[in-house]
């Protein structure tokens, strides 16, 4: 919460309506490693500011579709600068950070670098995911692990979820 308000108090900026960053924090409150992802539904926010009364808008925000659209319509953009072999790896290591029961799964760096040979191609293309902040990597006891940066990605995702769905008999 501080992180969302206190930039915009210091600048005098506001947001429409408190109930506008409960549901922000909502959105976020399972997620790991969620202040990157609040910094960049804000900043996605902030381009949309009602400059005139000096806040972020409500309208704003569920034009973007919440954080889980403004999540899908990114994600969609760096799939989108992607060559047809790198969006085909993409799609791989996505689907494998998938459960059939579509939550999201914690798979090791490595495991996923295999996916492809050589497997520094899947390394190069899981660095753009993960700097596009829609992989998020964790350093512990279990060596190096990925995961979707949030669980909405699965099926606010339609690019994902089309993926998915048309994958489910092999995820089983």
């Amino acid at each position: 919460r501080e992180a969302l308000v206190s930039p915009l108090s210091a600048i005098e900026y506001r947001s429409e309506s408190a109930s506008l960053v409960e549901e922000m924090l909502d959105a976020l409150e399972h997620t790991a490693g969620s202040l990157p992802l609040l910094q960049f539904t804000a900043s996605k926010l902030w381009e949309r500011r009602d400059k005139g009364r000096r806040t972020l808008t409500e309208e704003s925000y569920r034009h973007l579709g919440g954080v889980e659209g403004t999540l899908a319509g990114h994600a969609d953009a760096v799939l989108g600068v992607m060559s047809s072999e790198e969006r085909r790896l993409a799609r791989a290591a996505l689907l494998r950070l998938v459960t059939p029961e579509r939550t999201r799964a914690v798979v090791a760096r490595q495991e996923l670098c295999e996916l492809s040979r050589p497997p520094e191609q899947m390394e190069s293309v899981l660095g753009r995911l993960i700097d596009a902040r829609l992989l998020s990597v964790e350093t512990g006891g279990a060596g190096v692990t990925v995961e979707l940066v949030h669980e909405s990605l699965i099926t606010a995702w339609p690019t994902l979820s089309q993926w998915v769905a048309d994958n489910q008999e092999d995820a089983a």
